[in-house]
């Protein structure tokens, strides 16, 4: 038996989001199923988070104990082999019992889509948010810089527990043109429930001129936004996720 790490990549478009959930299809159960198809008898994997349905992956990160005895390469392999064509191991490695994806983790990456044209492009449109027009960008990076660092961020999310802290903060949060697209990347300790949605929202309805920068400093100051709407799922995606290398200091095999 051994405990291990392993990186999803997959479209969220078709799952209920992440977690497990009765009569539903998920991420997690979709997952967990093709584990028991080689063997697995655990209970349930853990993950560094739970992305809302319809959000995508790159590096969502899940850990679980598995009694495998033919490797990681392997293990990938096997995995990819009971998955559908939108979920994808992309890396397995055993690391120490201790180790949890989400309570170990130092820095998530988020990065969100916005793509500008009259009509819907079929090809992008599973994976960005379509706009008529691009929103200014020097405001929207304005009012992003005044995220940086710790605050509440209780009027752009709300925590998963009753009693729980909605302090996050954040290292990094900038938009970047890229073509017809502006990409958003945002970096932070941990994210509310909805946060990075309702931020791209907020944002983007600043850029577009059709929100004043008030609403940004109202929301850290005083916690309240009075914005409910989100951006449409679609557009996010969870790029990675880094943890100290003291976690992974022993038993660490990758083959």
């Amino acid at each position: 038996m051994a405990h291990y790490k392993l990186i999803l990549a997959y479209e969220g478009t078709a799952y209920a989001g992440f977690q497990r959930q009765a009569h539903k299809v998920t991420v997690q159960g979709t997952v967990e199923d093709a584990l028991r198809k080689l063997g697995w008898q655990g209970r349930a994997i853990m993950a560094s988070g739970r992305t809302d349905s319809g959000v995508h992956a790159l590096g969502q990160v899940i850990s679980f104990n598995f009694d495998w005895k033919h490797g990681t390469t392997k293990l990938v392999k096997a995995l990819n082999a009971n998955l559908p064509s939108d979920i994808s191991a992309q890396h397995a490695m055993e690391v120490p019992w201790a180790f949890h994806p989400r309570y170990d983790a130092l820095r998530r990456e988020y990065r969100y889509r916005l793509y500008f044209q009259p009509e819907r492009d079929p090809l992008r449109d599973a994976f960005a948010w379509r706009l008529n027009r691009a929103p200014n960008l020097s405001l929207m990076n304005e009012a992003a810089s005044l995220m940086l660092g710790s605050h509440d961020f209780r009027g752009f999310g709300r925590a998963l527990k009753e009693d729980g802290s909605t302090t996050r903060e954040i290292f990094e949060v900038d938009w970047k043109s890229a073509g017809d697209e502006q990409h958003f990347t945002i970096i932070g300790n941990a994210f509310l429930y909805h946060m990075v949605r309702r931020i791209v929202y907020v944002l983007v309805k600043l850029g577009l001129e059709e929100l004043p920068v008030e609403i940004v400093k109202k929301g850290l100051t005083e916690g309240e936004t009075g914005i409910v709407s989100l951006a449409p799922a679609r557009g996010l995606c969870l790029m990675q996720v880094e943890y100290p290398e003291s976690v992974f200091s022993e038993n660490l095999k990758v083959d």
